[in-house]
């Protein structure tokens, strides 16, 4: 899995003061409908021993094993004032206006 975030991404989680063993948590939770849907959050939390840990220009990341499940082999996020953080792939949007908090 890959991750890749964009410059401006990049520059506001910067801003973000994160203790020792925080990163910032890119989750895809399966929520149960009559149509397959995943409903997608990124926020402050905890590493876990199963999670699959990235470092990107100093930023750490973080994946359950259960979301990499859910997401695509390569996933983007953008970020923009007016509509906070934006997870993306090349063939879809999957949820703007992330707001980044603790969990």
């Amino acid at each position: 899995m890959k991750v890749v975030l964009k410059p401006l991404a990049i520059n506001q989680l910067k801003t973000i003061p994160l203790n020792e063993h925080e990163g910032i948590r890119i989750e895809a939770i399966f929520v149960g409908s009559c149509a397959l849907f995943i409903d997608h959050h990124l926020y402050i939390d905890n590493k876990k021993v199963n999670d699959k840990q990235m470092n990107i220009d100093g930023i750490d990341l973080l994946i359950s094993k259960d979301s990499q499940e859910h997401l695509p082999e390569t996933i983007y996020i953008d970020y923009n004032d007016n509509l906070g953080y934006k997870l993306y792939s090349n063939e879809e949007t999957y949820r703007y206006n992330l707001q980044l908090g603790r969990k």
